[in-house]
């Protein structure tokens, strides 16, 4: 599978991206969404607003998993850990929900951006899940935040 480079949020943030899936358009400057042809894989990647530290990393992580096990329908929770990306730690899990009669596998990263909340969620119908998790495992590898990015102010 061939991966395309994208720089986001003044060239910030560093993603590798399958090619098989598309820059979709956003009204929010705060995402960056990326779609399958198909509609059945997406990627989202917004800034946050609310303000994030390393100290409150995993407090912020418990409060999205409270947060989604009471919010989402069917949520299942499959995996809980941290990852390092060269000097920042993210938190991430992963879990199946079920929405409107479809069952769907997701990823859902909280890292810091600036300052802020960095979140990456990304999306497959369940049935795709085993042959996306590898994709899904080379896009949270591929994120970086680039020098300029952790000098910036907003």
């Amino acid at each position: 599978m061939l991966y395309k480079k994208y720089r986001l949020y003044n060239e910030g943030i560093e993603v590798m991206i399958p090619s098989g899936l598309k820059r979709s358009t956003s009204r929010f400057a705060v995402q960056n969404s990326f779609v399958s042809d198909n509609g059945r894989i997406v990627v989202n990647i917004a800034r946050g607003v609310s303000d994030l530290t390393q100290e409150c990393l995993i407090t912020r992580m418990d409060e999205y998993y409270r947060k989604f096990a009471k919010d989402v329908p069917s949520f299942d929770c499959l995996k809980i850990h941290k990852r390092q990306f060269l000097d920042d730690l993210f938190g991430e899990f992963r879990y199946r929900s079920d929405m409107m009669g479809y069952q769907f596998y997701n990823v859902f990263i909280l890292g810091i951006y600036g300052g802020r909340e960095l979140v990456v969620t990304m999306q497959c119908v369940q049935d795709e899940a085993q042959e996306n998790e590898r994709v899904f495992d080379n896009i949270a590898d591929s994120i970086r935040i680039l020098k300029k990015g952790r000098d910036m102010e907003d």
